[in-house]
């Protein structure tokens, strides 16, 4: 990357994230989930022509880091050539999935496409259970035997792991990933009401928590961190903005979904995130879209509150550059030093775990 590169990403307040679920089919019958709701004739598949097309777009819009997702996103048929061309673009490409269609030939495919991260969904704390949850006999056994496969490839598997009634003790949770071979884990935050297109939630009662409950989790997932084995990937800054949210307290640290994390569904149409029922506009013109900024408390969805803690200090250094730009030297000043910057700071230190396997 050259110098005005990184001089106009600094601009734009450091690199975006945007989330694609290619489709809204899935071979999974998660209970806390409504993508086992879609019959086989209203599934759909993004259309690859746009799709690529968005991609190209994406990198014109200052957005650095793409998630597959689904539904499943294995089952999508123009998978490969989307990362390649997301390779090909310098997009750092995340494939979240349930491992289930893992192969050793697939896997030695998405080596050669170089992936950043692979991602996949854990639920509790026992084969017999995990599987059941699924609807998949044998998934947790396929994936005990492809996680060697994964490693030796290069791609160090990241668990992630819905807060459900199903997980109960976490540390038994943290035991059970490590005897499977993960390294590494990131808490999903549960989900029992959304308003966009996307299905990854359900009105079941095993996500159903109140306020005390969720941030009690938080809590505990905080202590965790200072003695599990593997490495969560949470921040203890964002559980604890979490933690004020809940507990009725001003957060310190807004959302930046709508600024520089998006989330696009099957249809290709750019939300600024899961939860709003608005939509943008298409993927192909996300680079033309008015951002928004309006410091959004609605939900608590880890993909986009946690990165927000990351991404604060980037975003202050793109206010502090412009102010400069147009004279305004003490504002600039201000914000370059706003002690939330030292916070953040902190917070990409503690995460740094997403680049290190």
């Amino acid at each position: 990357m050259t110098f005005k590169d990184l001089l106009h990403l600094a601009l734009q307040g450091g690199p975006g994230f945007c989330q694609i679920a290619v489709t809204n089919a899935c071979n999974a019958r998660c209970r806390f989930c409504s993508f086992p709701r879609v019959n086989a004739k209203e599934r759909v598949w993004a259309d690859p022509e746009r799709l690529f097309k968005g991609l190209t777009a994406l990198k014109n819009a200052g957005v650095r880091y793409l998630s597959i997702t689904g539904g499943e996103p294995l089952l999508y048929p123009e998978l490969l050539p989307a990362l390649e061309l997301g390779r090909q673009l310098g997009l750092n490409m995340i494939l979240c999935t349930n491992g289930a269609l893992l192969t050793p030939g697939l896997i030695q495919k998405i080596k050669a496409l170089e992936l950043h991260t692979l991602i996949i969904s854990m639920d509790a704390a026992s084969p017999r259970e995990h599987d059941e949850h699924r609807g998949l006999p044998g998934l947790t056994s396929h994936i005990r035997e492809m996680i060697p496969r994964l490693r030796q490839a290069g791609l160090a598997p990241v668990a992630s792991v819905t807060l459900s009634r199903m997980v109960g003790d976490l540390p038994k949770m943290m035991d059970f990933l490590q005897d499977l071979g993960f390294r590494r884990v990131t808490f999903s935050y549960p989900l029992n009401r959304l308003n966009s297109t996307y299905l990854g939630f359900a009105d079941h009662y095993s996500v159903d928590f109140t306020p005390r409950e969720l941030d009690k989790w938080f809590s505990e997932i905080k202590k965790l961190k200072r003695t599990s084995p593997l490495s969560i990937l949470n921040p203890r800054l964002g559980l604890t903005e979490l933690q004020r949210q809940l507990r009725g307290q001003a957060t310190r640290f807004p959302c930046l979904a709508g600024y520089k994390y998006f989330f696009v569904d099957w249809h290709l149409q750019v939300s600024r995130c899961h939860f709003v029922g608005e939509t943008m506009g298409p993927l192909e013109d996300i680079h033309r879209l008015a951002l928004v900024r309006d410091n959004c408390t609605a939900c608590a969805i880890d993909c986009y509150r946690d990165p927000s803690v990351f991404q604060y200090v980037a975003v202050s250094l793109g206010d502090t550059l412009k102010a400069w730009q147009q004279g305004k030297w003490l504002k600039g000043l201000g914000t370059l030093l706003h002690p939330y910057n030292f916070l953040s700071l902190a917070a990409i230190l503690e995460g740094r775990h997403w680049v290190r396997g």
